[in-house]
């Protein structure tokens, strides 16, 4: 039997994690003047940095509750890494696109500008460089697909059993990702407009369309 490995697939958004560590998680009770740059900033560095400072003081929460949103966030973004590559993920390969996730994340850059105060809440602008990693790792990754599929087809891999087979496959999909993360490059920045709106129950909070909007601009494909 001849084993084909698929081509890149598409990059999938992460926006269920995010609605839920946006919208549930993240909010706070009105208490004077409200510090909405400062809580889309505090989303920010606590989802794709796991830096929670800002996020804890102006929430509330608690640091644990913080850890595992964005260690949640940092476990899809591996499966959808994963995924893109078309990799079977094992615990160690899901431990080594975790921490693929991590590192990528690290260097996301974003400015979050001052706020502006509407009749419902306030809109605030961010400056994000999208990452553009992923158009190298999809370059460099057709070109290993390929070469691997060749090989397969030579019957360099005749011998291995199917776990072997992915392993090996994993293996150079892997030193792709060590080859670029290393040397991450950003798109011209782009301006985004979000909305942090009071709810009924007297809590400020970001609707799931406004991570759709964040989380689509950080990574470029």
């Amino acid at each position: 039997m001849i084993r084909v490995k698929k081509g890149l697939a598409a990059l999938l958004s992460i926006l269920l994690i995010l609605c839920l560590n946006g919208c549930s998680t993240i909010n706070l009770l009105t208490q004077g003047e409200f510090d909405a740059s400062g809580y889309v900033n505090g989303i920010l560095d606590s989802t794709y940095k796991g830096v929670f400072d800002q996020y804890i003081k102006l929430t509330e929460d608690t640091e644990e509750n913080a850890q595992k949103a964005y260690d949640a966030v940092m476990e899809a973004k591996a499966e959808s890494f994963a995924n893109f590559v078309s990799v079977n993920l094992t615990d160690e390969t899901k431990a080594k696109f975790i921490e693929y996730s991590k590192q990528i994340y690290q260097n996301a850059k974003y400015e979050v500008k001052d706020a502006i105060k509407t009749d419902n809440g306030f809109t605030v602008d961010i400056i994000i460089s999208p990452m553009t990693i992923m158009q190298s790792i999809a370059t460099e990754g057709e070109s290993f697909v390929n070469d691997f599929n060749d090989k397969n087809s030579n019957g360099d891999f005749a011998d291995l059993t199917e776990e072997e087979f992915e392993a090996e496959y994993a293996k150079g999909i892997m030193q792709v990702f060590d080859n670029n993360i290393s040397n991450i490059q950003y798109a011209d920045p782009v301006t985004i407009t979000v909305n942090v709106t009071l709810q009924d129950d007297k809590v400020y909070s970001m609707a799931s369309d406004e991570f759709t909007k964040i989380d689509s601009e950080m990574l470029q494909q």
